[in-house]
């Protein structure tokens, strides 16, 4: 088994090292680790094996054990790996496809699934929202809405994201949830560097649903196209924006509006290989949630863990892996 993931960046609570921990512990399956930098132009790569339990303290002697390996070498390959879809990253997906090595989560799922912009299947569950490919439509979509947020299509952890509003043709922006007058001009400035930044060129003018920084973000965890289970992701007291950092999480068991939402997606998973899944929903005046995001790269797992241990969430995860293997190896 094959880990994909970005070292450098993993902190102390990372789910990769449970993952990983439980994963060693299964007799007769050898665990790897590689980023996506490492794969040279004739799909090989440069892969650490683990075979002891490694901590954030310890992660550092995974450089002990190197192994040369083809990406046909595995039987499957985890993809857990943090938006946004990098070069490096891209080319990996695709010669995964080539290859035809399992994986979880699917490449052609993460590329259909991996922006913002597949929500536009979505709209009755979603909040207003336009879609922008130019400067001058963003523009008007934010005059059109007034009190908004601007999303770059494949933003994430709170960056590429920004508060606006407009009222009588001038626009205001929120920093520590102050408005401030900001020229056109500048906004437009932000606009197109969103744009250009974005894998699929899109950005994506939300209406800006006023209660959701009093309860914060809510996040409902899939396995399988099945709640795993569901919390609130707490809102900084500064910005009062919820930013997938260490604000801290409350278990928040999903509601039945919860489980039909799962239901109205869960073909769309199927069909495109999304094994591991998560949905981000904000909260509107009338109490009802509406669908901000659906996150294919990293589900939440760890403050899933956090408020909701009973889960054994390793042990589900890599059970998981192992079933997918063992049916693509038959």
């Amino acid at each position: 088994m094959g880990i994909v993931t970005n070292l450098s960046q993993l902190d102390e609570q990372d789910t990769f090292f449970l993952f990983v921990n439980e994963a060693i512990s299964r007799p007769n399956l050898k665990v790897f680790v590689f980023e996506a930098c490492d794969l040279d132009k004739n799909d090989f790569l440069e892969a650490k094996q683990i075979t002891e339990r490694v901590s954030f303290k310890s992660r550092a002697k995974l450089q002990d054990k190197k192994a040369i390996m083809s990406l046909t070498d595995f039987d499957m390959i985890f993809l857990k790996k943090d938006p946004p879809i990098t070069k490096n990253y891209e080319r990996l997906l695709n010669r995964l496809i080539a290859k035809k090595v399992p994986t979880v989560n699917k490449p052609q799922g993460l590329f259909k699934m991996g922006t913002k912009t597949y929500l536009k299947n979505f709209p009755k569950l979603t909040p207003r929202t336009y879609y922008a490919n130019t400067v001058s439509d963003a523009l008007k979509f934010i005059k059109k809405i007034g009190n908004c947020m601007i999303k770059k299509s494949d933003s994430s952890g709170g960056y590429g994201v920004k508060h606006v509003y407009s009222k009588a043709g001038l626009f205001y922006e929120f920093k520590h949830r102050k408005k401030t007058l900001m020229s056109k001009e500048n906004l437009s400035e932000i606009i197109d560097k969103y744009i250009k930044n974005s894998v699929d060129k899109t950005i994506l003018v939300v209406e800006y649903l006023l209660s959701a920084p009093k309860r914060g973000d809510k996040r409902v965890v899939i396995l399988e196209g099945e709640i795993l289970g569901s919390y609130i992701r707490l809102p900084d007291k500064e910005e009062g924006v919820c930013v997938c950092g260490n604000n801290g999480a409350a278990l928040c068991p999903p509601s039945k509006d919860d489980i039909k939402m799962v239901k109205t997606l869960k073909p769309h998973l199927i069909k495109n290989g999304i094994e591991l899944a998560a949905l981000d929903l904000l909260m509107c005046k009338d109490g009802l949630d509406h669908l901000s995001e659906i996150n294919v790269f990293n589900p939440g797992f760890c403050n899933l863990d956090v408020v909701h241990n009973k889960l054994n969430i390793g042990k589900r995860i890599v059970d998981m892996l192992c079933r997918k293997m063992t049916k693509s190896l038959n």
